[in-house]
């Protein structure tokens, strides 16, 4: 078990703070000033519940971000095409895959967008839905992740990635060998 835990964290360390290295999916890097955050002038302070990241594919976390957003308005956080909008169990949701292949999905957020529409970065993706509270103040659920990069035997599952560090809010995972010492 820790073995596949290894390698599943070993599929996601982000080689430096430029670029994400994917086990299987070949995408070009992102750098952090290629993103900006969903909510107009958003900032690290605004992150209510950090990104924790599952253990494997199918087990609990938070797949995202919970990002505090007072005005109501989510925008696109990187150009691309929406390719979902519906409930999921209980709450409006949009996702957009962006060109680099990854899929960012908001939540709870009502929009009169439709599959294959065309977002550039900035552009409205619309507003929290009034009807279901997911924060003790209005926020949005961003969840970013790789389509079909986690491979587990013969399960392939979705790579969740944490979107703050799109923004460059955060640092990406660096694993030691626990039989030596780093040297800096």
């Amino acid at each position: 078990m820790l073995a596949l835990f290894l390698h599943a964290l070993l599929c996601v360390v982000f080689l430096s703070s430029d670029s994400l290295a994917h086990s299987a999916g070949g995408i070009e890097a992102s750098r952090a000033d290629d993103w900006v955050a969903p909510v107009a002038g958003a900032t690290q302070s605004d992150v209510l519940q950090s990104f924790i990241p599952p253990q494997l594919p199918w087990s609990s976390a938070h797949r995202g971000i919970d990002l505090r957003a007072a005005t109501g308005q989510v925008l696109a956080p990187a150009a691309g095409e929406v390719t979902f909008v519906g409930n999921v169990v209980d709450r409006p949701v949009i996702t957009i895959r962006h060109s680099n292949g990854l899929l960012s999905s908001f939540e709870p957020v009502e929009s009169e967008h439709r599959v294959g529409d065309v977002l550039e970065q900035g552009d409205e993706v619309g507003a929290i839905s009034d009807a279901v509270s997911h924060c003790a103040s209005p926020c949005i659920h961003w969840g970013v992740r790789e389509p079909d990069a986690w491979h587990i035997g013969s399960s392939v599952r979705d790579l969740y990635i944490d979107p703050a560090f799109l923004l460059g809010w955060t640092e990406p995972s660096v694993l030691w060998p626990i039989d030596t010492n780093p040297t800096f």
